[in-house]
């Protein structure tokens, strides 16, 4: 028979990132139904599957992405991602070498040709950068190397973190103006993380209602931006 050390017998927690950690599943998979469906829309519109497409992601870090995107057909090889701390580019490339991943600051620029990703995609990069000249530098790039008939695809917060001043929301407005004249549609989504780590351990069930029937706790937005 197993015996107690004392010190409990689950003492290890999965980081609150992780997938193993109930908040960041719920979220994660939420997410995902919207995402999906984004995905649907435009397969549909342009008659071609996923799985042929290309995709870019700006603040790619370690390519914690490019799982989620697989699960929808997407093929490495046709991933690439840019990423401002080497380290964390090192690591991606290291898992997906038959991707194109890059070092470097997209707001100097992006090293890929105009019109050369059916997706071009960003997740929590534009609360983390402080300077608006940088902000519209990597939304004019972002919109230089996105296909006009592809599709640029944003997740992000729309609130401030109150425990990180260099986190700052970026709202609907301004994702606009960062990306005019192309049309944007938006979805909120994310039960905010405070609240989806007390209540998701508890009640999954609690959870989804809340995050249904209460907008104003949903923490992040999805929008799918395209050319008019």
């Amino acid at each position: 028979m197993a015996t107690d050390s004392g010190t409990g017998d689950l003492e290890w927690c999965p980081h609150i990132y992780s997938p193993l950690h109930p908040a960041a599943l719920f979220v994660m998979q939420r997410r995902q139904r919207i995402i999906r469906g984004v995905i649907e829309r435009m397969v549909r519109r342009r008659q071609s599957p996923f799985s042929q497409c290309s995709l870019l992601e700006i603040g790619c870090g370690a390519g914690q992405w490019v799982l989620e995107f697989q699960k929808f057909g997407l093929r490495s090889a046709n991933y690439a991602g840019m990423e401002l701390d080497p380290k964390s580019a090192a690591k991606a490339n290291a898992m997906y070498p038959d991707a194109d991943i890059r070092a470097g600051d997209a707001s100097k620029g992006l090293p890929w040709d105009d019109e050369s990703f059916d997706v071009v995609f960003q997740s929590t990069v534009f609360t983390s950068i402080p300077d608006a000249d940088a902000k519209a530098k990597i939304a004019d790039e972002m919109k230089r190397v996105c296909k006009k008939d592809g599709l640029i695809l944003w997740y992000d917060f729309t609130f401030d973190n109150p425990k990180n001043a260099n986190v700052k929301g970026v709202g609907k407005r301004e994702v606009s103006e960062l990306f005019s004249p192309w049309k944007c549609r938006f979805r909120t989504v994310s039960l905010a993380p405070p609240i989806a780590r007390r209540i998701v351990p508890v009640s999954w069930f609690l959870a989804e209602a809340l995050e249904t029937f209460f907008p104003f706790l949903r923490s992040h937005v999805i929008a799918e931006i395209e050319v008019p």
